[in-house]
């Protein structure tokens, strides 16, 4: 293929071993915002079951999540906080399904929060970035060898930058323009 000087892309040569790695990370780049944006778990939430609209909602998922089930007063004590604001913020949750009050098997008077199954998948998701419903719908739209593309190339990515930057995390002052 002749390229001329009025082409904005060239095209590879046959022998090419493709784009060089600056020009590589301009396009990568360049397509990353796009598939940020439409990937992202927080832009397609389904409904304010689906995450709490509080951080102070989300301590108590994580804290429950961790530490297992709690009396009111128990998770009042362990976040610091009095147990009557402890108590609207957990009706507040459990209104929403994420969280459930369930008896104490070994003591019947002690009433338990513990977390409802969209509870759980709620902390599951705290810190996720890219939705895999979302890409799983993308995936399912392209061949299986191009399907493994993208999974390797995301596996490039990941072992290149850990295998540069091995022991140490990336300072500003070492980033270089594009």
């Amino acid at each position: 293929m002749v390229v001329t000087s009025t082409s904005t892309q060239r095209a590879p040569a046959a022998d090419s071993t493709g784009p060089s790695p600056a020009e590589a990370a301009r396009q990568v780049a360049r397509l990353f915002p796009e598939v940020y944006r439409r990937f992202h778990y927080a832009q397609h939430l389904r409904g304010p079951a689906e995450l709490p609209v509080t951080r102070r909602s989300l301590e108590v998922l994580a804290h429950l999540a961790a530490s297992g089930p709690l009396t009111v007063g128990e998770q009042a004590e362990h976040l610091g906080l009095r147990r009557n604001s402890v108590s609207e913020l957990l009706q507040r949750l459990e209104r929403k399904g994420l969280v459930a009050r369930v008896r104490d098997e070994r003591d019947e008077r002690r009433v338990l929060v513990w977390l409802t199954d969209a509870g759980r998948a709620t902390v599951g998701r705290i810190g996720e970035v890219l939705a895999p419903d979302l890409l799983g719908g993308a995936m399912a739209s392209l061949s299986p060898a191009d399907r493994a593309t993208v999974v390797r190339g995301f596996e490039l990515l990941a072992t290149a930058c850990s295998t540069a930057n091995a022991g140490r995390p990336a300072r500003p002052s070492e980033r270089t323009a594009p």
